[in-house]
C-alpha cells in the first residue's frame, strides 16, 4: 500500500519515491507475516469496501488495487466475489509477495500516477492507506490519473490517516527507516477529487482505536 512523493528527499542524493521504494522493499517480509488479512480494519473500514465493491459499474473492466503491498486487500476483494482483479504497488519486495499470495492475479510494479491501464477502461480503483507518503499536490496527480483509467461511472475509495501535518517514522515493522508520513483532511480529500473529475458519495471520518494514532478517513467518489 505504498506511493512515494516525488522530489529529493533528506540526504540530498536520493529521491523521495526511491527512498520510499527501498524502506517498502526492506520491511515487505515483516509487513506481510504481520498483516497477512483484514484483521486490523475496523467493522466501518470494511463497509466501506463493501459498499465500494457494490457501486461497481456493469460491464467489462478490471477492478485495480492501486498500492496493493502484499496483496492482503486483493485477498478480501476475491473473497467477495471482485473479479477480474489487478493490483499495482511501488515496492517490487512487496509485488514479489502479492503474486505469490495471488499467482492468478496480474500485478505489476508501477506508481499511482503513471498506471499501466489505457484510457477509460477501470471499473474500481481502490486506494487503500496509498495516499500516505503523498503531499497534496501528488495526491491531486494521482486522482487525475485514476480519472484517465476509470470508465465514467467508475468508482474510488481512498483510505488514510486523518488529519493534518507531517511525521517522520523511524522504526517499523521490527527495521529502523526513515519515511516521511501525511496526514489529510477528508474535506480536502473531497475537494481534490471533485476538482479532478469525481463527484463524491460518501466521506467518512472514524475516531483512531487501540494502537492507532490517528484518526481515519475514507473517500468514496465517482467518475463523472
Amino acid at each position: 500500500m505504498t506511493l512515494a512523493k516525488r522530489g529529493v528527499s533528506d540526504d540530498g542524493g536520493v529521491s523521495e519515491t526511491d527512498a520510499t521504494r527501498r524502506v517498502y522493499d526492506t520491511v515487505a517480509a515483516a509487513y506481510a507475516a504481520v498483516l497477512p488479512d483484514t484483521r486490523a480494519e475496523a467493522p466501518l473500514d470494511l463497509g466501506m469496501i463493501a459498499q465500494f465493491v457494490a457501486d461497481f459499474p456493469n460491464g467489462d473492466g478490471p477492478i485495480v488495487d492501486a498500492g496493493c503491498g502484499t496483496g492482503r486487500l486483493l485477498t478480501h476483494l476475491a473473497a467477495l466475489g471482485v473479479s477480474p482483479l489487478t493490483g499495482v504497488d511501488l515496492s517490487p519486495a512487496m509485488v514479489a509477495h502479492a503474486r505469490t499470495a495471488h499467482p492468478e492475479i496480474p500485478i505489476e510494479v508501477a506508481e499511482l500516477t503513471a498506471l499501466p491501464f489505457p484510457d477509460a477502461t477501470v471499473r474500481g480503483i481502490l486506494c487503500w492507506y496509498s495516499i500516505i507518503h503523498s503531499d497534496a499536490d501528488e495526491v491531486a496527480a494521482i486522482c487525475r490519473e485514476a480519472r484517465r483509467v476509470l470508465r465514467p461511472g467508475g468508482v474510488i475509495l481512498l483510505g488514510f490517516q486523518a488529519g493534518s501535518g507531517n511525521r517522520r517514522i523511524e522504526r517499523a515493522y521490527g527495521h529502523d527507516i526513515a519515511l516521511n508520513a501525511v496526514l489529510h483532511e477528508p474535506a480536502a480529500i473531497a475537494r481534490t477529487l471533485d476538482e479532478a473529475g469525481f463527484d463524491v458519495t460518501a466521506v467518512t471520518e472514524r475516531a483512531a482505536r487501540a494502537r492507532e494514532k490517528h484518526a481515519q478517513g475514507f473517500i468514496l467518489a465517482r467518475r463523472r
